[in-house]
């Protein structure tokens, strides 16, 4: 295959594959969705689709950082503060988790309040981090 090199088919062949991932994302909500009303939600979390669908849309998410800090007008004109405040924020969402985990309404064990607030606490201190470095790279760019 040869390498598109105009831009407007390039523009063009970014929106089909826009189009074909959204009729994707949708057949996949509309499976997990008949499964859930017809088998309950327990069984949803079993299916492998929920995995792919939880894994595209953490994926999405992480792809899209760069783009927003980019728009972010703010973060290029001054350097983007202290990184300590991001820690406690993650700490906080870890705990608070935790906390919900273990006293909520199903009264889950210790352990598994653990598990969960750590693994919490490292989704938000690693997306924290990456936006910090991207907007302190920026930073240090521009000045």
């Amino acid at each position: 295959m040869k390498k598109i090199k105009d831009e407007r088919l390039i523009l063009q062949n970014l929106k089909n594959i826009r189009i074909a991932f959204l009729v994707q994302s949708a057949g996949i909500v509309a499976i997990l969705l008949y499964e859930t009303i017809s088998k309950g939600f327990s069984e949803v979390s079993d299916n492998p689709l929920w995995f792919v669908f939880i894994l595209t849309g953490v994926i999405l998410s992480w792809l899209n950082l760069r783009i927003s800090v980019d728009m972010d007008d703010k973060s290029g004109k001054k350097a983007p503060g202290p990184y300590y405040p991001k820690v406690v924020i993650a700490a906080v969402v870890g705990m608070v988790s935790a906390l919900l985990v273990k006293f909520g309404p199903d009264g889950g064990s210790t352990r598994n309040a653990i598990i969960i607030g750590i693994v919490l606490f490292v989704c938000f201190l690693a997306s924290y981090s990456f936006v910090h470095y991207l907007r302190k790279k920026r930073s240090d760019h521009d000045g």
